[in-house]
């Protein structure tokens, strides 16, 4: 038996290398892009969501916004993450801190690829590039009143306020 034990632990190391070197390519191509605590801390704040509403983290990386948001309000919260080591860590963070918790819930797909028409709260930290595709999701999916926040870089297109977090601006844009 030790030895199916050892067995089971060699695979879960490698598995955990191989994760994490997809990531690292992946990473060449989608950079990570992080929420400072204290940062995220003053945004979550900006937020003012409301139990029955609904938030997305487009990119969610380690998932802190995500359960920071939930703890604070007790809403929907949605973690969007193609990372393959992000999301191992996302999914033990849950196991953790949320086992049972349905209202949040990290997936393995590329929000350019499911609808954000039932989020009435969507944050994002990511490049201008990826924002600029996004900003024509925006508009054609987000219903009324949803309110997208930027952490850093503002859509190009589109006019929304500026508010100083820590060294940085987070954009607040209402559809």
């Amino acid at each position: 038996m030790p030895n199916g034990l050892a067995l089971a632990i060699s695979l879960l190391v490698i598995l955990l290398f191989v994760a994490y070197l997809v990531s690292m390519i992946l990473n060449f191509v989608n950079p990570f892009y992080s929420t400072s605590k204290k940062a995220m801390k003053k945004i979550v704040e900006k937020f003012n969501l409301k139990k029955e509403q609904k938030f997305v983290d487009l990119g969610s990386g380690d998932g802190r916004m995500v359960f920071a948001v939930h703890r604070r309000y007790k809403c929907s919260c949605v973690g969007y993450e193609i990372s393959p080591l992000l999301l191992i860590i996302q999914k033990l963070a849950k196991l953790c801190l949320a086992t049972f918790n349905s209202k949040i819930q990290f997936r393995e797909e590329s929000f350019f690829n499911v609808s954000l028409s039932d989020f009435d709260v969507i944050y994002c930290a990511l490049p201008e590039a990826i924002l600029s595709n996004l900003q024509e999701k925006f508009k054609e999916e987000l219903k009324e009143g949803a309110v997208v926040f930027s952490y850093k870089t503002k859509l190009p297109d589109k006019k929304g306020k500026e508010t100083k977090v820590e060294d940085s601006i987070l954009y607040k844009y209402t559809y």
